[in-house]
């Protein structure tokens, strides 16, 4: 029997579908909206993270390997990689102010502290400066001011768990940003978590997995900077939580936890079952958002946190994981039989989930102590939250899965890396997966462009408006006024994407026309779009 699944109003769309497995698979691309329009796309040995210096007009671009490439970008149609340079250690990150160029440097065992190479690029890349700054650095920006470099100190154990340095947030800092030699002597400060209030955190909700206590257990993972260089938001993905940074304080001043999305909830709806059908439904369960890529923007003197949610199961360590099934939550008499019952457990038997959380612990509100719900990893959506207080103003909900449906049937929570197309594969496993996400102005509107790493293709959501964004409480489609997608484009060809990269019209080399760079990490492609 074929299984349907029904657009819902939420989305915005104005249609419904069914679909079964059909024999013939089309090649794409598959295309939501009109938004995006690719230029030209170049193979490179890394394509992860790009960075672009608009004053030469150049790519710098990374992917975990002991170089940086160049790609000539004055021809956005027709991109041309140009040099190359060899660094001392894997690249994990780049980024770009003025004429200076910093990497990000992971040693081969992550776990230990590594470097941030600075350098500065005329024709060619000159090293000014080389930091040993904190455990596994990976994402790195400088503000906006250029004052100040930021490394996100990920802190990751070993695989025995016998090391598990602090995790934190690196800052380097320079007195005048017009002056490239003062990186020659840059101030290392690094920001550590060891005086927040741990039982307050964990009350509210932030995560603590691993075998080492509270404070080991927060890896910061990306980060992003408001415009006036005051305030940083960073991730911390596996904790499922923001931490806020006072870039002149150089301290953390606030940790917020993301909290869930209710997959048992109208408009909150997934196919968690990997069976070769698209079959969307509630479930009883609670989509953990565990966000990697952020990104932040302003409405006025309010900021605002943009999340891609993809999900991070602790599952790569021998030691200690905090990932399990349902049949083994049942096992233990954790879960409410008669909401989980032998059929149910046997539909999401394959479906990965967290054995970290308890039942409303500490403030049980139901007779028994067994669970009506489970926690899943990732929420298969984007976030907005107030850059202040950290509550949640936005989330699209099922929408990315709902559309990939509907325009791509056959690539539907398929598993790009493996380049095998077969849909549903990942439907059990954090399903279309948002990576990253960066936001970027066109016009008058403004856009945020979410990544989605396992089914691959960029999805483009109007976040111009946000203050009426409640999509499930509006009576009809025309009453709604908040965020909503605009687009989604997929290439198969273009697997994976990781780097996500804005530039704006009047930085860039195509007149008066914005693009986006996205660094496919599977494929090794870099493809450019423009953005109207």
């Amino acid at each position: 029997m074929n299984k349907c699944a029904i657009v819902s109003f939420g989305l915005l769309l104005s249609a419904g579908f069914c679909f079964a497995k059909q024999n013939a698979v089309s090649a794409g691309p598959f295309q939501f909206g009109n938004v995006l329009t690719p230029l030209a796309t170049v193979s490179l040995k890394t394509a992860e993270i790009s960075a672009f210096m608009p004053g030469k007009n150049v790519l710098f671009v990374v992917g975990g390997d002991k170089v940086v490439e160049v790609v000539d970008l004055s021809n956005p149609g027709l991109p041309k990689k140009v040099a190359e340079t060899q660094v001392p250690g894997n690249a994990s990150s780049v980024t770009v102010h003025g004429d200076l160029v910093a990497v990000s440097l992971l040693e081969d065992e992550e776990w230990r502290d590594g470097q941030v190479q600075v350098m500065r690029y005329t024709d060619s890349l000159e090293t000014i400066g080389v930091y040993k700054v904190c455990s596994q650095p990976d994402m790195l920006t400088f503000t906006p001011d250029g004052k100040k470099l930021l490394v996100a100190c990920e802190g990751s154990p070993s695989a025995d768990f016998a090391e598990d340095p602090e995790g934190g947030v690196a800052i380097l800092s320079v007195k005048n940003a017009g002056k490239a030699e003062l990186w020659k002597k840059a101030e290392l400060t690094v920001a550590r978590f060891n005086r927040l209030d741990t039982a307050g955190l964990k009350k509210a909700g932030v995560r603590a997995p691993g075998a080492q206590g509270f404070v080991k257990s927060l890896e910061p993972e990306y980060i992003t900077v408001s415009g006036d260089s005051r305030w940083a938001w960073v991730s911390l993905q596996e904790n499922n939580a923001i931490a806020k940074l006072d870039v002149a304080a150089k301290k953390i001043v606030k940790v917020f936890p993301l909290g869930y999305i209710d997959h048992s909830q109208p408009g909150s709806m997934l196919d968690a079952v990997s069976d070769g059908m698209i079959e969307m439904k509630n479930y009883p369960l609670r989509g953990l958002r565990q966000p990697d890529g952020i990104a932040s923007f302003a409405i006025g003197d309010k900021y605002y946190v943009l999340t891609a949610n993809e999900g991070a199961p602790v599952n790569d360590y021998k030691a200690w994981t905090d990932v399990t099934t349902p049949l083994m939550l049942a096992e233990q008499g954790r879960l409410d039989r008669s909401v989980f019952t032998d059929s149910l457990l046997n539909e999401l038997k394959d479906l990965s989930v967290s054995n970290l959380e308890r039942c409303n612990a500490g403030r049980r509100t139901h007779a028994s102590d067994n669970c009506p719900y489970m926690y899943a990893f990732g929420s298969r959506s984007v976030s907005i939250f107030d850059g202040e207080k950290g509550s949640l103003v936005w989330d699209s909900h099922e929408m990315f899965e709902r559309i990939l449906a509907k325009i791509a049937p056959e690539y539907f929570n398929w598993n790009s890396k493996k380049n095998k197309v077969k849909m549903d594969k990942r439907s059990s496993d954090k399903g279309c997966e948002p990576e990253n996400v960066t936001v970027g102005e066109v016009g008058y509107k403004r856009y945020a462009f979410v990544g989605l790493e396992r089914t691959s293709g960029i999805a483009v959501v109007d976040v111009t408006d946000i203050e009426q964004g409640n999509l499930l409480k509006v009576r009809s489609p025309e009453d709604y006024r908040g965020p909503k997608v605009v687009d989604y484009y997929l290439d198969p060809l273009d697997r994976g994407p990781e780097g996500i990269l804005f530039i704006p019209a009047d930085k860039s080399p195509l007149a008066d026309q914005a693009l986006l760079v996205v660094g496919y990490e599977y494929s090794k492609t870099l493809t450019i779009y423009q953005v109207k």
